[in-house]
Protein backbone atom coordinates (compact mmCIF):
# COMPACT_ATOMS: atom_id res chain seq x y z
CA UNK A 1 0.00 0.00 0.00
CA UNK A 2 3.04 2.33 0.79
CA UNK A 3 4.21 2.39 -2.63
CA UNK A 4 0.73 2.80 -4.41
CA UNK A 5 0.44 5.73 -2.19
CA UNK A 6 3.72 7.11 -3.16
CA UNK A 7 2.72 6.72 -6.85
CA UNK A 8 -0.61 9.22 -6.20
CA UNK A 9 1.23 11.65 -4.26
CA UNK A 10 3.84 12.22 -6.85
CA UNK A 11 1.70 12.50 -9.34
CA UNK A 12 -0.35 15.21 -7.46
CA UNK A 13 0.85 18.54 -7.97
CA UNK A 14 2.22 20.66 -5.34
CA UNK A 15 3.60 24.15 -4.71
CA UNK A 16 7.21 23.64 -6.04
CA UNK A 17 9.23 25.59 -3.93
CA UNK A 18 7.41 27.78 -1.98
CA UNK A 19 7.90 30.70 -4.82
CA UNK A 20 11.59 30.16 -4.29
CA UNK A 21 13.26 29.45 -7.84
CA UNK A 22 14.45 26.01 -8.13
CA UNK A 23 17.51 27.18 -9.82
CA UNK A 24 20.25 29.59 -8.97
CA UNK A 25 20.75 27.73 -5.57
CA UNK A 26 24.00 28.44 -3.60
CA UNK A 27 23.49 24.55 -1.97
CA UNK A 28 23.87 22.34 -5.08
CA UNK A 29 25.71 24.96 -7.38
CA UNK A 30 29.44 24.48 -7.91
CA UNK A 31 31.19 27.40 -9.31
CA UNK A 32 33.65 27.45 -12.05
CA UNK A 33 36.69 29.69 -11.98
CA UNK A 34 38.42 30.98 -15.58
CA UNK A 35 41.61 31.93 -15.32
CA UNK A 36 43.20 34.77 -17.53
CA UNK A 37 45.74 35.14 -20.64
CA UNK A 38 49.31 33.45 -20.09
CA UNK A 39 51.64 34.72 -22.57
CA UNK A 40 53.10 31.11 -23.13
CA UNK A 41 49.54 29.69 -22.97
CA UNK A 42 49.76 28.78 -26.38
CA UNK A 43 52.87 26.55 -26.18
CA UNK A 44 51.93 24.51 -23.26
CA UNK A 45 51.98 20.67 -23.96
CA UNK A 46 50.62 19.45 -20.91
CA UNK A 47 46.89 18.10 -19.67
CA UNK A 48 43.83 20.55 -20.06
CA UNK A 49 40.55 20.26 -18.72
CA UNK A 50 41.92 18.27 -15.51
CA UNK A 51 40.99 19.95 -12.03
CA UNK A 52 43.69 22.66 -10.64
CA UNK A 53 44.08 22.43 -6.81
CA UNK A 54 46.59 24.85 -6.53
CA UNK A 55 44.43 28.26 -7.55
CA UNK A 56 44.75 30.79 -4.69
CA UNK A 57 41.53 32.74 -6.02
CA UNK A 58 39.67 29.01 -4.60
CA UNK A 59 40.83 29.08 -1.37
CA UNK A 60 39.95 32.73 -0.79
CA UNK A 61 36.33 33.15 -2.21
CA UNK A 62 35.27 30.14 -0.37
CA UNK A 63 36.97 31.25 3.04
CA UNK A 64 34.70 34.01 2.70
CA UNK A 65 32.27 32.64 0.69
CA UNK A 66 31.55 29.63 2.85
CA UNK A 67 31.92 27.00 -0.01
CA UNK A 68 33.64 23.96 -0.01
CA UNK A 69 36.92 24.07 -2.35
CA UNK A 70 37.25 20.60 -4.99
CA UNK A 71 40.11 18.23 -3.00
CA UNK A 72 39.89 16.36 -6.47
CA UNK A 73 38.07 13.63 -4.92
CA UNK A 74 35.81 11.99 -7.66
CA UNK A 75 32.75 12.97 -5.73
CA UNK A 76 32.25 16.77 -4.72
CA UNK A 77 29.76 18.76 -2.88
CA UNK A 78 27.39 20.11 -5.15
CA UNK A 79 28.49 23.96 -4.11
CA UNK A 80 31.97 23.04 -4.49
CA UNK A 81 34.36 26.12 -6.32
CA UNK A 82 36.09 24.17 -9.02
CA UNK A 83 38.98 25.02 -11.50
CA UNK A 84 41.09 24.11 -14.38
CA UNK A 85 43.60 25.20 -17.33
CA UNK A 86 42.15 25.52 -20.93
CA UNK A 87 45.65 25.20 -21.77
CA UNK A 88 47.52 22.83 -23.17
CA UNK A 89 47.75 19.73 -25.64
CA UNK A 90 46.48 16.31 -23.99
CA UNK A 91 42.91 16.08 -23.32
CA UNK A 92 42.05 14.70 -19.81
CA UNK A 93 41.02 10.85 -19.19
CA UNK A 94 36.58 11.81 -19.11
CA UNK A 95 37.20 12.49 -22.72
CA UNK A 96 35.15 10.54 -25.33
CA UNK A 97 36.26 10.41 -28.54
CA UNK A 98 33.62 12.39 -29.73
CA UNK A 99 34.55 14.98 -27.10
CA UNK A 100 38.14 15.13 -28.80
CA UNK A 101 36.56 14.91 -32.25
CA UNK A 102 34.74 18.45 -31.47
CA UNK A 103 37.59 19.96 -29.88
CA UNK A 104 39.59 19.13 -33.09
CA UNK A 105 36.64 20.50 -35.30
CA UNK A 106 36.72 24.00 -33.39
CA UNK A 107 40.02 24.08 -33.32
CA UNK A 108 40.61 23.61 -37.01
CA UNK A 109 37.85 26.04 -37.53
CA UNK A 110 39.30 28.98 -35.75
CA UNK A 111 42.85 28.25 -35.16
CA UNK A 112 42.31 27.25 -31.43
CA UNK A 113 42.35 30.30 -28.96
CA UNK A 114 38.73 31.50 -27.61
CA UNK A 115 36.56 28.95 -29.52
CA UNK A 116 38.88 26.06 -27.99
CA UNK A 117 39.16 27.07 -24.47
CA UNK A 118 35.45 27.63 -23.96
CA UNK A 119 34.86 24.33 -25.41
CA UNK A 120 37.10 23.04 -22.79
CA UNK A 121 35.58 24.83 -20.02
CA UNK A 122 32.18 23.73 -20.83
CA UNK A 123 32.75 19.96 -20.51
CA UNK A 124 34.88 20.53 -17.49
CA UNK A 125 31.53 22.37 -15.93
CA UNK A 126 30.00 19.25 -17.26
CA UNK A 127 32.42 16.96 -15.80
CA UNK A 128 32.13 18.63 -12.49
CA UNK A 129 27.96 18.47 -12.94
CA UNK A 130 28.42 14.54 -12.85
CA UNK A 131 31.04 14.55 -9.72
CA UNK A 132 28.39 16.78 -7.80
CA UNK A 133 24.93 15.76 -9.26
CA UNK A 134 24.11 19.50 -10.06
CA UNK A 135 21.83 20.46 -12.59
CA UNK A 136 23.85 24.21 -12.89
CA UNK A 137 26.95 26.05 -12.25
CA UNK A 138 28.46 29.19 -11.63
CA UNK A 139 30.81 31.17 -13.77
CA UNK A 140 33.94 33.09 -12.21
CA UNK A 141 35.94 34.40 -14.90
CA UNK A 142 39.02 36.81 -14.61
CA UNK A 143 40.57 38.71 -17.14
CA UNK A 144 40.70 37.35 -20.69
CA UNK A 145 38.03 34.12 -18.57
CA UNK A 146 36.25 36.58 -19.44
CA UNK A 147 36.22 36.68 -23.46
CA UNK A 148 36.55 32.68 -22.78
CA UNK A 149 32.70 32.97 -20.64
CA UNK A 150 31.22 35.32 -23.13
CA UNK A 151 32.31 32.95 -25.92
CA UNK A 152 30.67 29.76 -23.97
CA UNK A 153 27.55 31.54 -23.26
CA UNK A 154 26.81 33.14 -26.96
CA UNK A 155 28.12 30.15 -28.50
CA UNK A 156 26.17 27.19 -26.68
CA UNK A 157 29.54 25.86 -25.84
CA UNK A 158 28.96 21.80 -25.20
CA UNK A 159 25.17 22.82 -25.10
CA UNK A 160 25.61 24.67 -21.35
CA UNK A 161 23.51 27.89 -21.90
CA UNK A 162 20.71 26.07 -24.07
CA UNK A 163 20.43 23.79 -21.15
CA UNK A 164 19.80 26.39 -18.79
CA UNK A 165 23.00 24.89 -17.18
CA UNK A 166 24.36 28.07 -16.30
CA UNK A 167 23.14 30.79 -12.85
CA UNK A 168 25.46 33.11 -12.19
CA UNK A 169 28.14 34.66 -13.96
CA UNK A 170 30.65 37.06 -12.67
CA UNK A 171 33.06 38.82 -14.48
CA UNK A 172 36.56 40.37 -12.59
CA UNK A 173 38.33 43.07 -14.20
CA UNK A 174 37.05 41.06 -17.46
CA UNK A 175 38.53 41.04 -21.70
CA UNK A 176 34.63 41.13 -22.47
CA UNK A 177 34.37 43.20 -25.59
CA UNK A 178 37.70 42.78 -27.11
CA UNK A 179 41.14 44.43 -25.65
CA UNK A 180 42.40 47.91 -26.55
CA UNK A 181 45.74 46.95 -26.41
CA UNK A 182 45.30 43.78 -28.50
CA UNK A 183 43.55 46.46 -30.96
CA UNK A 184 46.24 49.07 -31.09
CA UNK A 185 48.67 49.30 -33.85
CA UNK A 186 51.37 50.89 -31.71
CA UNK A 187 51.13 47.96 -29.17
CA UNK A 188 51.00 45.24 -31.71
CA UNK A 189 53.77 45.90 -33.39
CA UNK A 190 55.59 46.19 -30.23
CA UNK A 191 54.33 42.99 -29.26
CA UNK A 192 55.26 41.83 -32.87
CA UNK A 193 58.95 42.76 -32.14
CA UNK A 194 59.24 42.24 -28.45
CA UNK A 195 56.64 40.18 -27.29
CA UNK A 196 55.22 36.71 -28.14
CA UNK A 197 52.30 37.14 -31.04
CA UNK A 198 49.47 34.57 -30.53
CA UNK A 199 46.22 33.67 -31.38
CA UNK A 200 44.75 34.54 -28.56
CA UNK A 201 46.04 38.51 -28.87
CA UNK A 202 44.45 38.09 -32.48
CA UNK A 203 40.76 37.47 -31.09
CA UNK A 204 41.27 39.81 -28.63
CA UNK A 205 41.20 42.43 -31.44
CA UNK A 206 37.93 44.61 -31.61
CA UNK A 207 37.76 43.89 -35.51
CA UNK A 208 37.74 39.68 -34.43
CA UNK A 209 34.87 40.11 -31.78
CA UNK A 210 32.88 41.38 -33.88
CA UNK A 211 33.54 39.49 -37.29
CA UNK A 212 33.80 36.51 -35.08
CA UNK A 213 31.39 36.96 -31.84
CA UNK A 214 28.87 39.97 -31.89
CA UNK A 215 28.44 43.30 -33.44
CA UNK A 216 28.51 45.92 -31.92
CA UNK A 217 30.68 44.22 -29.62
CA UNK A 218 29.47 46.41 -26.57
CA UNK A 219 26.32 45.09 -26.74
CA UNK A 220 24.55 41.80 -25.36
CA UNK A 221 21.63 40.31 -27.21
CA UNK A 222 21.25 36.69 -26.87
CA UNK A 223 18.56 34.93 -25.30
CA UNK A 224 20.92 32.78 -23.05
CA UNK A 225 21.69 35.92 -20.90
CA UNK A 226 18.13 36.09 -20.25
CA UNK A 227 18.61 33.12 -17.80
CA UNK A 228 21.94 33.76 -16.09
CA UNK A 229 22.21 36.20 -13.56
CA UNK A 230 25.26 38.44 -14.47
CA UNK A 231 27.59 40.92 -12.54
CA UNK A 232 30.90 42.85 -13.63
CA UNK A 233 33.94 44.43 -11.52
CA UNK A 234 36.16 47.07 -12.79
CA UNK A 235 39.33 48.11 -11.71
CA UNK A 236 40.55 51.48 -12.06
CA UNK A 237 44.30 51.91 -10.59
CA UNK A 238 46.21 51.73 -13.83
CA UNK A 239 49.91 51.05 -12.24
CA UNK A 240 49.84 47.44 -13.62
CA UNK A 241 52.83 47.22 -15.90
CA UNK A 242 54.41 50.77 -14.56
CA UNK A 243 51.08 52.28 -16.17
CA UNK A 244 52.89 51.87 -19.59
CA UNK A 245 49.25 51.17 -21.11
CA UNK A 246 48.09 54.85 -20.08
CA UNK A 247 51.28 56.39 -20.84
CA UNK A 248 50.86 54.86 -24.59
CA UNK A 249 46.85 56.05 -24.63
CA UNK A 250 47.97 59.51 -23.56
CA UNK A 251 50.60 59.43 -26.03
CA UNK A 252 48.09 58.56 -28.28
CA UNK A 253 45.50 61.53 -27.36
CA UNK A 254 42.92 58.86 -26.27
CA UNK A 255 42.75 57.83 -22.81
CA UNK A 256 40.16 55.13 -21.05
CA UNK A 257 40.17 54.20 -17.53
CA UNK A 258 42.09 51.01 -16.82
CA UNK A 259 43.72 48.97 -14.73
CA UNK A 260 46.84 48.62 -16.50
CA UNK A 261 46.01 46.06 -18.66
CA UNK A 262 42.00 45.92 -19.65
CA UNK A 263 40.20 49.52 -19.90
CA UNK A 264 36.78 49.54 -17.87
CA UNK A 265 35.13 50.36 -21.62
CA UNK A 266 36.20 47.21 -22.31
CA UNK A 267 35.13 45.17 -19.01
CA UNK A 268 31.40 45.62 -19.31
CA UNK A 269 28.01 45.44 -21.23
CA UNK A 270 27.16 49.12 -22.40
CA UNK A 271 23.54 47.79 -23.39
CA UNK A 272 21.57 45.27 -23.30
CA UNK A 273 18.85 44.04 -24.90
CA UNK A 274 15.42 43.06 -23.03
CA UNK A 275 15.83 39.07 -24.07
CA UNK A 276 19.49 39.12 -22.25
CA UNK A 277 18.28 40.53 -19.07
CA UNK A 278 17.83 38.43 -16.12
CA UNK A 279 14.38 39.39 -14.67
CA UNK A 280 14.90 42.80 -16.54
CA UNK A 281 17.62 43.90 -15.03
CA UNK A 282 20.76 44.85 -16.16
CA UNK A 283 24.51 43.11 -15.04
CA UNK A 284 25.58 44.60 -11.31
CA UNK A 285 28.22 46.78 -11.35
CA UNK A 286 31.35 47.24 -9.20
CA UNK A 287 34.06 49.54 -9.16
CA UNK A 288 36.99 48.66 -7.22
CA UNK A 289 40.41 51.10 -7.24
CA UNK A 290 42.69 48.44 -7.63
CA UNK A 291 45.13 47.56 -10.51
CA UNK A 292 44.47 44.24 -12.56
CA UNK A 293 46.91 42.36 -10.01
CA UNK A 294 45.90 43.59 -7.00
CA UNK A 295 42.28 42.63 -7.10
CA UNK A 296 43.03 38.92 -5.95
CA UNK A 297 44.77 40.32 -2.66
CA UNK A 298 42.35 42.82 -2.00
CA UNK A 299 39.14 42.05 0.24
CA UNK A 300 36.53 43.93 -0.51
CA UNK A 301 36.10 41.83 -3.72
CA UNK A 302 36.91 38.70 -2.19
CA UNK A 303 34.06 39.35 0.03
CA UNK A 304 31.99 41.02 -2.83
CA UNK A 305 32.32 38.05 -5.20
CA UNK A 306 31.09 35.53 -1.98
CA UNK A 307 27.89 38.03 -1.84
CA UNK A 308 27.27 37.94 -5.56
CA UNK A 309 27.55 33.76 -5.50
CA UNK A 310 25.72 33.18 -2.36
CA UNK A 311 23.65 35.58 -1.68
CA UNK A 312 19.85 37.30 -2.96
CA UNK A 313 19.66 40.68 -1.90
CA UNK A 314 20.70 43.72 -4.63
CA UNK A 315 21.17 46.76 -4.34
CA UNK A 316 21.05 49.73 -6.49
CA UNK A 317 21.92 53.13 -5.26
CA UNK A 318 21.92 55.97 -7.78
CA UNK A 319 22.10 59.56 -7.80
CA UNK A 320 19.73 60.91 -9.63
CA UNK A 321 19.37 64.71 -8.51
CA UNK A 322 22.88 66.85 -8.15
CA UNK A 323 23.07 70.67 -7.22
CA UNK A 324 26.32 72.37 -7.67
CA UNK A 325 25.83 76.00 -5.52
CA UNK A 326 29.53 76.70 -5.87
CA UNK A 327 31.49 75.13 -8.86
CA UNK A 328 34.47 77.33 -7.97
CA UNK A 329 34.85 78.63 -11.36
CA UNK A 330 36.50 81.82 -12.13
CA UNK A 331 33.72 84.96 -12.06
CA UNK A 332 35.15 86.92 -14.70
CA UNK A 333 33.54 88.31 -17.46
CA UNK A 334 35.55 86.47 -19.98
CA UNK A 335 35.59 82.71 -17.88
CA UNK A 336 31.79 82.64 -18.13
CA UNK A 337 31.39 81.14 -21.15
CA UNK A 338 33.43 77.78 -19.79
CA UNK A 339 31.30 75.22 -18.42
CA UNK A 340 32.68 73.71 -14.81
CA UNK A 341 33.68 70.26 -14.70
CA UNK A 342 32.33 68.14 -12.28
CA UNK A 343 32.77 64.80 -11.33
CA UNK A 344 31.66 62.74 -8.37
CA UNK A 345 33.57 60.77 -6.09
CA UNK A 346 31.91 58.15 -3.75
CA UNK A 347 33.39 55.34 -1.34
CA UNK A 348 30.76 52.93 -0.06
CA UNK A 349 31.78 50.98 2.96
CA UNK A 350 30.41 47.31 4.06
CA UNK A 351 29.56 47.68 8.09
CA UNK A 352 28.58 44.45 8.27
CA UNK A 353 32.12 43.76 6.39
CA UNK A 354 33.44 45.22 9.17
CA UNK A 355 32.07 43.53 11.54
CA UNK A 356 32.63 40.11 10.41
CA UNK A 357 36.00 40.44 8.17
CA UNK A 358 37.39 43.57 9.81
CA UNK A 359 37.61 45.40 6.13
CA UNK A 360 38.00 48.83 6.42
CA UNK A 361 38.26 49.50 2.67
CA UNK A 362 35.44 50.59 0.48
CA UNK A 363 33.72 47.86 -0.94
CA UNK A 364 33.11 50.24 -4.46
CA UNK A 365 35.13 53.10 -5.31
CA UNK A 366 34.82 55.79 -7.99
CA UNK A 367 35.83 59.07 -8.57
CA UNK A 368 38.51 61.27 -9.63
CA UNK A 369 41.91 58.98 -8.79
CA UNK A 370 40.71 55.86 -11.38
CA UNK A 371 38.98 58.17 -13.83
CA UNK A 372 36.07 55.87 -13.29
CA UNK A 373 33.62 59.11 -12.94
CA UNK A 374 32.16 60.59 -15.54
CA UNK A 375 32.31 64.36 -16.36
CA UNK A 376 29.31 66.69 -15.48
CA UNK A 377 29.72 69.76 -16.90
CA UNK A 378 27.49 72.67 -15.24
CA UNK A 379 27.46 76.12 -16.27
CA UNK A 380 26.64 78.68 -13.21
CA UNK A 381 26.64 78.35 -9.68
CA UNK A 382 23.32 76.81 -8.22
CA UNK A 383 22.95 75.07 -11.71
CA UNK A 384 20.33 71.28 -10.67
CA UNK A 385 21.12 68.49 -13.27
CA UNK A 386 19.01 65.10 -13.06
CA UNK A 387 21.27 62.39 -13.43
CA UNK A 388 21.38 58.73 -13.43
CA UNK A 389 24.86 58.04 -11.94
CA UNK A 390 25.33 54.86 -10.18
CA UNK A 391 27.58 54.97 -6.59
CA UNK A 392 26.90 50.77 -5.68
CA UNK A 393 25.11 48.27 -7.54
CA UNK A 394 25.63 44.63 -5.74
CA UNK A 395 24.77 42.03 -4.12
CA UNK A 396 24.91 42.53 -0.23
CA UNK A 397 25.27 39.84 2.68
CA UNK A 398 22.87 38.67 4.81
CA UNK A 399 22.70 40.25 7.99
CA UNK A 400 23.66 43.72 6.27
CA UNK A 401 21.17 46.76 7.30
CA UNK A 402 22.60 49.68 6.01
CA UNK A 403 26.16 50.79 3.76
CA UNK A 404 27.84 53.90 4.51
CA UNK A 405 28.89 56.09 1.21
CA UNK A 406 31.32 59.29 1.37
CA UNK A 407 30.53 61.52 -1.26
CA UNK A 408 32.54 64.21 -2.52
CA UNK A 409 32.61 66.47 -6.00
CA UNK A 410 35.92 68.04 -7.20
CA UNK A 411 35.80 70.60 -10.54
CA UNK A 412 38.68 70.02 -12.61
CA UNK A 413 41.17 72.41 -14.03
CA UNK A 414 43.58 70.32 -15.32
CA UNK A 415 43.76 66.62 -16.08
CA UNK A 416 45.19 64.94 -19.08
CA UNK A 417 43.31 61.81 -18.32
CA UNK A 418 39.60 63.58 -18.15
CA UNK A 419 41.52 65.91 -21.27
CA UNK A 420 40.99 69.15 -19.37
CA UNK A 421 42.89 71.80 -20.00
CA UNK A 422 42.29 75.45 -18.66
CA UNK A 423 44.63 78.17 -17.50
CA UNK A 424 44.37 78.15 -13.99
CA UNK A 425 46.52 77.01 -11.10
CA UNK A 426 46.51 73.19 -10.20
CA UNK A 427 44.43 70.75 -11.01
CA UNK A 428 41.34 71.66 -9.79
CA UNK A 429 38.83 72.10 -6.10
CA UNK A 430 37.85 69.94 -4.00
CA UNK A 431 34.25 71.12 -3.48
CA UNK A 432 33.51 68.71 0.09
CA UNK A 433 32.81 65.49 0.79
CA UNK A 434 29.50 64.13 3.25
CA UNK A 435 29.11 61.21 4.68
CA UNK A 436 25.41 59.47 4.34
CA UNK A 437 24.10 55.98 5.65
CA UNK A 438 21.78 54.31 4.10
CA UNK A 439 19.27 51.73 5.13
CA UNK A 440 19.42 48.59 2.95
CA UNK A 441 16.98 45.88 5.36
CA UNK A 442 13.91 46.99 3.45
CA UNK A 443 12.93 45.54 0.08
CA UNK A 444 11.71 48.32 -2.17
CA UNK A 445 12.68 52.30 -3.78
CA UNK A 446 12.67 55.03 -1.58
CA UNK A 447 15.21 58.93 -1.86
CA UNK A 448 17.24 60.42 0.69
CA UNK A 449 18.82 63.93 0.14
CA UNK A 450 22.51 64.31 0.63
CA UNK A 451 24.31 68.18 1.43
CA UNK A 452 27.45 69.37 1.91
CA UNK A 453 28.53 73.55 1.66
CA UNK A 454 29.16 73.45 -2.04
CA UNK A 455 26.57 70.95 -3.45
CA UNK A 456 23.42 68.69 -2.20
CA UNK A 457 21.81 66.59 -4.01
CA UNK A 458 19.23 63.16 -4.48
CA UNK A 459 19.79 59.70 -4.14
CA UNK A 460 17.56 57.05 -5.04
CA UNK A 461 18.23 53.50 -3.18
CA UNK A 462 16.72 50.15 -4.74
CA UNK A 463 16.38 47.02 -3.02
CA UNK A 464 15.68 43.58 -4.78
CA UNK A 465 15.68 40.62 -3.30
CA UNK A 466 15.50 37.56 -5.90
CA UNK A 467 13.69 34.29 -5.10
CA UNK A 468 17.10 32.58 -4.61
CA UNK A 469 17.38 29.67 -1.85
CA UNK A 470 19.53 30.80 1.20
CA UNK A 471 22.89 29.42 1.39
CA UNK A 472 23.57 26.30 4.44
CA UNK A 473 19.56 26.85 4.82
CA UNK A 474 18.03 23.61 5.79
CA UNK A 475 15.94 21.81 3.81
CA UNK A 476 12.81 20.03 5.17
CA UNK A 477 12.51 16.73 3.13
CA UNK A 478 16.36 16.30 2.38
CA UNK A 479 17.08 13.18 4.39
CA UNK A 480 20.39 12.53 3.00
CA UNK A 481 21.91 16.29 2.82
CA UNK A 482 22.75 17.15 -0.65
CA UNK A 483 20.62 19.61 -1.31
CA UNK A 484 18.15 18.78 -2.63
CA UNK A 485 15.07 16.76 -2.22
CA UNK A 486 14.46 13.91 -4.75
CA UNK A 487 13.68 10.00 -5.04
CA UNK A 488 16.89 9.18 -3.10
CA UNK A 489 15.35 10.62 -0.03
CA UNK A 490 11.73 9.21 -0.62
CA UNK A 491 13.60 6.01 -0.54
CA UNK A 492 15.26 6.76 2.39
CA UNK A 493 12.16 7.14 4.36
CA UNK A 494 10.48 3.95 2.57
CA UNK A 495 13.27 2.07 4.15
CA UNK A 496 12.45 3.68 7.50
CA UNK A 497 8.79 2.83 7.24
CA UNK A 498 6.61 2.18 10.69
CA UNK A 499 7.93 2.77 14.34
CA UNK A 500 10.59 4.75 14.03
CA UNK A 501 11.25 6.83 17.51
CA UNK A 502 14.24 9.83 17.10
CA UNK A 503 15.16 8.90 13.56
CA UNK A 504 15.81 11.47 11.14
CA UNK A 505 13.07 10.42 8.36
CA UNK A 506 10.68 10.65 11.07
CA UNK A 507 9.76 14.47 9.86
CA UNK A 508 6.90 15.47 12.46
CA UNK A 509 8.58 13.47 15.32
CA UNK A 510 5.77 11.79 16.07
CA UNK A 511 7.48 8.24 16.25
CA UNK A 512 6.20 6.56 13.55
CA UNK A 513 7.91 7.13 9.70
CA UNK A 514 4.25 7.40 8.00
CA UNK A 515 2.49 9.36 5.09
CA UNK A 516 2.69 12.64 7.12
CA UNK A 517 5.83 12.13 6.88
CA UNK A 518 6.18 11.37 3.08
CA UNK A 519 3.80 14.35 2.19
CA UNK A 520 6.53 16.40 3.88
CA UNK A 521 8.95 15.01 1.05
CA UNK A 522 6.60 15.58 -1.48
CA UNK A 523 5.84 18.63 -0.60
CA UNK A 524 9.29 19.85 -0.96
CA UNK A 525 9.93 18.53 -3.59
CA UNK A 526 12.81 19.64 -6.21
CA UNK A 527 13.91 21.92 -3.05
Amino acid sequence: MKYIALIVLLSTPTAWGMGELLTHNPNRTPTIIIHGFDPSGVDHQGVFGEDDLGEVLLVQVADYAGLPVNDGSSTLPMNVIATTTYYGSTPPSYYTSQDIAELNAITTQYGGGIPRYALIIAKYARHIMDRTGANQVNIVSASMGTFVARWLIEKNSDGLAAGGNIARWLSLEGVLCGNWAASNNLVIDLWNQFGTPSVDLEQMHYDWVEANLHAPRIEADSPFYGDVLIGMEMSSRDTAGDGALSDIMLLEGSFYANDGVVTIDDGHFHSMTPQSKFYNLPTTSSWMHVNHYELREHAPAMMQIANFLTQRRRVIATITRLQVTNTEEPGDFWWDWMPAEIVIESDVFSPLGETKWGILEPVCTRGIAGTSSPIYEFNNDGEEQLLNHVVFDDFIGEGETSLNINLGCFEIDWSEKYDVFEPLDGEGNALGTTPISIPVGVLGTTTQEFKSLNFNGTIEIQIIEYPFAVLNAEIEGDLNGDGIVNIIDVLALISAWGPCPGCSEDLNDNGTVDVVDLLIVVANWGS
